[in-house]
């Protein structure tokens, strides 16, 4: 099986909200088939009222983090940043990160990859920045990522993450892999994006600074 770490419709149109990214030209999708059964309006809901700062909404989705999409956690992250909670920024923003790639890993429409990554994108340019300038701050929320998703029993519909494939514009169905192989990808998924943390993190400091047996196993 080949998993992939690191052109689709986006789920979202969003303002412009501090520093988050916008994709003003995006259309709005309109699902079809299958595709309307996806929890598309209840995400867009979150996330709107996440980058809005919504008191209620933040407690909600930290206090059920598991029941939520992806694209909700990252909306989750980018405000936790602005209130200035770095490490929990930081954690949620590659969570988020971890758990699309993992559901495009599922899904058989490959433009789902590049979907996942413009999806990053939008709401990657504050919080990798940080990270980067501080590197122990980030190895320890990469460490804690990697524990908590290796017991998190994730309650969201994996499936959310064929919205950002191609085929969501012109198909009433969407594939994926079976769901018996769904652990399995998890759990690759989480060794392959330990193992490209691990890399970038020696190009950071000098070899004898991190290596591959200071990560938490991953499976």
């Amino acid at each position: 099986m080949r998993l992939i770490v690191g052109s689709s419709v986006l789920l979202l149109v969003m303002s412009v909200v501090g520093g988050c990214a916008q994709e003003a030209a995006a259309p709005l999708l309109q699902p079809q088939g299958e595709y309307r059964l996806l929890p598309l309006e209840t995400t867009r809901r979150q996330v709107d009222e996440l980058l809005q700062g919504n008191a209620e909404t933040l407690l909600q989705v930290q206090a059920k983090p598991n029941e939520v999409t992806p694209p909700v956690l990252f909306a989750l992250a980018y405000q936790l940043y602005q209130q200035q909670h770095y490490h929990d920024a930081m954690f949620w923003f590659y969570t988020a990160q971890l758990r699309a790639r993992s559901d495009a890993n599922k899904s058989l429409d490959a433009s789902t990859q590049q979907g996942v990554t413009k999806l990053s994108e939008q709401f990657g340019a504050e919080i990798p920045a940080y990270a980067l300038s501080h590197p122990a701050e980030m190895e320890s929320a990469m460490k804690q990522v990697l524990s908590w998703d290796k017991t998190a029993v994730r309650r969201y519909n994996p499936r959310w993450v064929a919205l950002h494939g191609n085929e969501a514009q012109n198909t009433q169905q969407y594939a994926f892999m079976p769901m018996d192989r769904w652990p399995q990808i998890d759990q690759l998924t989480r060794r392959t994006f330990a193992r490209g943390f691990a890399k970038w993190m020696v190009s950071l400091r000098n070899p004898s600074g991190f290596s591959l047996s200071n990560q938490p196993d991953p499976g």
